[in-house]
């Protein structure tokens, strides 16, 4: 076994400097906080080949003084702490000092920087990890960093980047959310010379929120008090959503945090949409010290979290008033409902939720059965008899009693319905006034456009931008365009190595799932009706799509056993 040794300085600053510096999105998000930190109110950022090529910050901050221009580029040189007592009161996005570094040992990097109230700045160059050039300039108060050739000396990671689309949307998603955090701040975002993105920086959030989120649906804010935090939530609603957008700041700093994901996920989870969560606290209060990325952080207290959050969806989402419901006996024969009537709860009916005394979380698996023989039986005429407490149906049949789950019955009849569709030929729906796509959302869709295009979207451009023209039909209305849309690209920006139009397919199934009537909902006796005729005509009617039983059946001759009647 080889002692051990020292690992020379070219290694182990490209170990840390991939900790930090990860794509170029990661560095763009490095050098925009840098900015932030320097007090600048206008910030470009340009991009070459999505940032692979060659990445330009630019800002009207503080600067940097000439002669530390070379110190700024060495690990753990920082202005914003000097003593461990700050690491307690972190105020600053910065504070590691490895940011510009770690681009030192990955990139060429170029620094002009001048201080406000100096004649002149300097600049620095740097190559292969060393400083090349360091001499005065003329340049405008502020700084401009450029990064080119990024990884070229470490082909094992640039190999793993995305193509040039793909890092620019997640470039121009850090500079979105930080235009949003920051509505005081112009930001600019431009792609081989072409304008991208621009905030103005008249500090009206909703204003660059509505850049961010669709058009269309209306915008909802609430400022929250929770023990030592305040929340200002900002939440759009959008119908139909799987899964919203949600992005979170504690003061200031952009966290992918899992204590305010689940907050949101388990309060907020009746309100499908958009959420931004902007927390304030005092710093010594969260510890932002635990991720290089510095990504996550540590709640002293996270219970105010899910307090703050709480009380954030109470003030956006009001109770439904609950509606007088007999359920009386309704017989088939009696209902002249047509075969193949579509049932959707969305569409046809208006459904009733009892009062939130019995819910009961569904499961969230997404692994269908597709493979179980369908079984042949005759349709017996059934009774409708109503409803139990726990939320499942009652029928009277001619063999017995039938309990129905009505959830995992409408899974089943949202799953075939929308596998009959994906098997026909002609499954696009072509869209009566196209959808104008926001630039982020139109950017992903341009970098996933080849299977998009294969499972039924079509695209346009117009001097507005971007158009959604057609989308697959699923033989649903439950979903708009847009939403499944974003639900499609996330499928696909999670998937791997797996074939593109299963994991599509399986995306709108699971949605078609999630969007199913809950065993919370009290149907009337019409509803319950169609529920057992459309049920009856797929072709797997007994179990879910996840395995689970659609309905029980207690026979006559059992019955009869129990009560001591054979």
């Amino acid at each position: 076994m080889p002692g051990i040794t020292e690992l020379p300085e070219n290694i182990w600053s490209r170990i840390a400097a991939g900790e930090v510096v990860e794509r170029p999105a990661s560095a763009v998000k490095e050098l925009v906080e840098n900015a932030l930190d320097a007090g600048a109110k206008r910030i470009r950022v340009s991009l070459k080949d999505g940032g692979r090529l060659s990445i330009i910050v630019e800002d009207d901050g503080t600067g940097i003084a000439f002669e530390d221009l070379p110190l700024a580029l060495t690990y753990h040189a920082t202005s914003k702490i000097s003593g461990l007592d700050d690491l307690e009161h972190i105020s600053t996005l910065g504070y590691r000092g490895e940011a510009l570094a770690s681009l030192v040992a990955v990139a060429d990097v170029e620094i002009r920087s001048r201080q406000e109230g100096t004649d002149s700045g300097g600049l620095i160059r740097t190559h292969d990890g060393k400083v090349i050039q360091h001499i005065s300039a003329n340049c405008p108060k502020g700084t401009r960093v450029q990064v080119d050739n990024l990884f070229s000396g470490l082909p094992a990671r640039r190999k793993f980047l995305k193509s040039a689309s793909g890092e620019l949307r997640r470039a121009a998603v850090y500079l979105r959310e930080y235009a949003v955090c920051n509505p005081g701040i112009a930001f600019t975002l431009e792609h081989d010379g072409r304008n991208i993105f621009a905030a103005d920086g008249a500090g009206d959030r909703k204003r660059v929120l509505l850049k961010l989120w669709p058009e269309g649906a209306e915008i909802q804010n609430v400022n929250i008090s929770a023990g030592h935090l305040v929340l200002e939530c900002w939440f759009q609603s959008r119908a139909g959503m799987s899964r919203g957008e949600v992005i979170a700041f504690v003061n200031g700093r952009a966290v992918n945090d899992p204590v305010i994901k689940s907050a949101v996920a388990t309060g907020a989870r009746e309100l499908s949409g958009n959420w931004a969560l902007f927390f304030t606290l005092e710093p010594s209060l969260v510890d932002v010290n635990i991720h290089p990325a510095k990504s996550e952080v540590r709640f002293r207290y996270p219970n105010e979290i899910y307090e703050s959050v709480r009380k954030a969806v109470n003030s956006l989402g009001s109770p439904m008033p609950l509606p007088e419901i007999i359920n009386t006996p309704q017989r088939v024969s009696n209902i002249s409902a047509p075969k193949n009537s579509g049932f959707r709860f969305n569409d046809n009916f208006t459904a009733r939720t009892k009062s939130p005394t019995r819910p009961r979380p569904e499961p969230e698996r997404e692994i269908f059965i597709d493979d179980i023989e369908p079984q042949e039986e005759q349709k017996p005429e059934i009774t409708y008899m109503g409803q139990t407490t726990g939320g499942y149906l009652v029928y009277d049949s001619n063999n017995g009693l039938v309990l129905i789950d009505p959830h995992a019955a409408h899974e089943r009849i949202n799953y075939e319905r929308i596998s009959s569709s994906v098997r026909r030929a002609e499954n696009v729906q072509k869209l009566l006034m196209p959808v104008l796509l926001h630039p982020t959302l139109a950017l992903e869709a341009h970098e996933h456009e080849q299977a998009l295009r294969e499972s039924g979207f079509e695209f346009g451009n117009t001097a507005r931008g971007v158009e959604l023209r057609a989308v697959p039909s699923i033989g649903t209305t439950e979903f708009e365009p847009e939403a499944l849309l974003r639900a499609s690209l996330a499928a696909l920006r999670n998937n791997h190595d797996g074939d593109a139009k299963t994991v599509l397919w399986r995306t709108w199934a699971t949605m078609a799932c999630k969007a199913s009537v809950k065993l919370t909902t009290e149907l009337s006796p019409q509803e319950a009706v169609i529920l057992w005729r459309e049920l009856h005509e797929c072709e797997q009617p007994f179990v879910c799509p996840h395995g689970r039983p659609t309905m029980i059946e207690i026979k006559n001759s059992d019955l009869l056993r129990r009560f001591g009647r054979e």
